[in-house]
């Protein structure tokens, strides 16, 4: 009874660090997934905003030759 007992226990301690190793290994595969979604994220919003900084440029460059062109009509 006792030796039956024992190895239940010792197979249930074994299954159990086994089951966790592999809950483990799965959380750090997500990690590293999330961690190269974010760096990602984050390039897609400095493209962003590098294309926004180019249209605003472009939109005070037009605004500022459409008030030349109304003061020259002036």
């Amino acid at each position: 009874g006792s030796i039956l007992t024992i190895i239940t226990a010792i197979s249930t301690v074994v299954y159990m660090h086994g089951a966790n190793n592999n809950k483990l290994e799965t959380v750090v595969t997500d990690q590293i997934k999330v961690v190269k979604r974010v760096e990602k994220n984050e390039d897609s919003i400095v493209d962003l905003k590098i294309g926004q900084a180019k249209i605003e440029t472009k939109l005070d460059d037009r605004f500022n030759r459409l008030e030349e062109i109304l003061m020259d009509l002036d």
